[in-house]
């Protein structure tokens, strides 16, 4: 993994299958202060991930210095809860090396985009009720929360 500058350039780019095993190391170290809403072994992240490049109408990796360091999975064809068509964010990870570097926001910003692109205008997503760092980046950017669901999971959304 690159070392972190306080400003890395940051090239986002579409997901390719060679980035999976840096993307489960990304997914693990990003789980790291919360386990309990991430998978416990790099076997099962993997099965998740699988997962994740079934159901994505988009996935993004952000690069540094050439390595992958984040991505994000965002869903434009998903129906929530009330089977309403929502931009579902599955996924947004960045290593731990890199939080407070703008990379998340980044790729946020990209999923809003394309949520956007695909004539919907509510992005929705799930956050563990205990991560309180994560539930405040994306209340800074315009999330609010709905409803608290599976488990210790709160629903997040956000019109876009």
């Amino acid at each position: 993994m690159a070392t972190p500058q306080s400003a890395p350039a940051v090239y986002l780019r579409p997901f390719r299958p060679e980035d999976e095993p840096a993307l489960i190391d990304i997914y693990m170290a990003a789980y790291r202060e919360h386990p309990e809403y991430g998978e416990p072994t790099p076997q099962q992240a993997r099965r998740y991930l699988q997962w994740l490049m079934r159901h994505h109408t988009l996935f993004t990796v952000a690069e540094v210095d050439g390595q992958p360091v984040g991505f994000i999975v965002v869903d434009a064809t998903w129906l929530d809860r009330s089977r309403r068509r929502v931009g579902e964010i599955h996924e947004l990870a960045v290593h731990p090396a890199y939080w407070g570097k703008g990379i998340a926001r980044r790729l946020l910003e990209a999923g809003l985009a394309h949520i956007r692109t695909r004539g919907l205008t509510c992005a929705g997503l799930w956050v563990g009720e205990h991560n309180e760092r994560a539930q405040a980046f994306y209340r800074r950017l315009g999330f609010r929360p709905t409803q608290k669901g599976w488990g210790e999971w709160l629903r997040m959304v956000k019109r876009v």
